[in-house]
């Protein structure tokens, strides 16, 4: 099997760490207005790539997380100081339906499905380890790494400094705290202010009070779930940076062990009426609002019609077609078995479109094809 490695830039042979055992970590949500078509691509997409090492005898560990805190003042906080209600019972909610509406797209669920407001301690633990080796520097209650120290920051994104500084500035990285040695340095404990809102939350530390870095919770929960070194590190390619470069050095910095994770997969961007989807922009379009007007199935077709690399534009008629085509493959099912042709897409860099180009060519179709596709029998 091939797949395309983002910090490589070239398709590679997948050989595991640890033989036959597969670790994998995805990027989750952030709790609020899931979930919409872009959320899906990515979820569906390793969820097929997980039924495919699973079908070839792999065991595999995925954790997937729910940032529903982080030292950002974001969304969530935002929606539930203006609602008045806790920041605890918005989180709740929107992680119970985007769970809801990928159950109902035949997700696979995670081996561990974690908060991070539930894995502070792990956090901590992460940080206090880039303390002690030097690479992590505490200013009053608050705890930054120092890029300085990791030669390979950038590898991932091949962004320079400058265009590093120009992404962390839309991400609203507090690039100009007069705290940090350098601006790029990266935040992994944000101290509670002493005028902070009440909405606001705050844990303790050995370092103060206060909240975990954005980045920090990833490696933490990845390392703490599936060990110092893992196999597979996925999520959408807006994440390259700063996201998965600053995991990178966290992790490699806190455990030795490099590199953290051995391939990186980045899933493309769904736009729709020609921008990148958004709230700010209006232009989500729903799960559950699709699931109103199409089958389960439909919808799963029209997202794996296109390889998880590719970044493309959302349309209706692209689902209303794939439901008249998916009606016609569940109608030609029969038997058992993988066709060859399906496995031989796969292993291309799990090339899903071209799986199933080759499947409506097909007079009959197995059940297990549809089932390694994630398509329900039931209809």
């Amino acid at each position: 099997m091939q797949l395309y490695n983002s910090i490589t830039k070239r398709k590679e042979k997948f050989i595991p760490i640890h033989d036959k055992n597969v670790s994998i970590y995805v990027c989750g949500i952030t709790p609020y207005d899931t979930t919409h078509i872009g959320h899906a691509f990515t979820y569906i997409s390793f969820d097929v790539l997980v039924r495919y090492l699973t079908y070839k005898a792999y065991n595999v560990s995925y954790t997937q997380n729910v940032t529903d805190i982080n030292d950002r003042d974001n969304d969530i906080l935002k929606f539930a100081q203006e609602k008045n209600i806790p920041w605890t019972e918005l989180s709740v909610y929107w992680t119970k339906r985007f769970l809801d509406d990928m159950k109902k797209l035949g997700w696979v669920f995670p081996t561990n499905y974690l908060l991070a407001s539930e894995q502070i301690p792990s956090m901590i633990a992460l940080i206090q380890k880039l303390i002690n080796n030097s690479y992590a520097y505490q200013v009053n209650e608050s705890v930054y790494l120092d890029i300085t120290h990791f030669p390979q920051f950038g590898m991932l994104s091949g962004l320079s400094e400058e265009e590093m500084l120009s992404v962390a500035g839309e991400f609203e990285e507090d690039i100009t705290n007069l705290q940090k040695r350098h601006p790029l340095d990266i935040t992994l404990w944000r101290s509670s202010a002493l005028n902070q809102a009440v909405h606001i939350p705050s844990f303790a530390s050995p370092f103060g009070k206060g909240r975990p870095g954005w980045h920090i919770e990833c490696s933490a929960m990845a390392v703490s779930t599936l060990g110092e070194q893992i196999d597979i590190h996925g999520g959408g390619k807006d994440l390259m940076y700063p996201h998965h470069e600053s995991e990178i050095i966290q992790s490699e910095g806190a455990t030795g062990k490099i590199p953290f994770a051995k391939y990186w997969m980045h899933t493309g961007t769904v736009f729709y009426q020609g921008k990148k989807m958004s709230k700010s922009l209006a232009n989500l379009v729903m799960v559950s609002e699709l699931l109103k007007k199409y089958s389960a199935n439909a919808i799963r077709f029209a997202l794996l019609s296109h390889h998880y690399k590719e970044s493309w534009e959302f349309t209706h008629s692209e689902v209303k077609e794939a439901e008249k085509t998916v009606s016609k493959l569940l109608a030609k099912t029969k038997g058992l078995g993988i066709h060859k042709e399906i496995l031989l897409a796969f292993d291309d860099d799990l090339n899903t479109p071209q799986a199933l180009k080759r499947l409506m060519g097909e007079k009959t179709i197995s059940q297990d094809s549809l089932s390694l596709l994630g398509f329900s029998h039931n209809f």
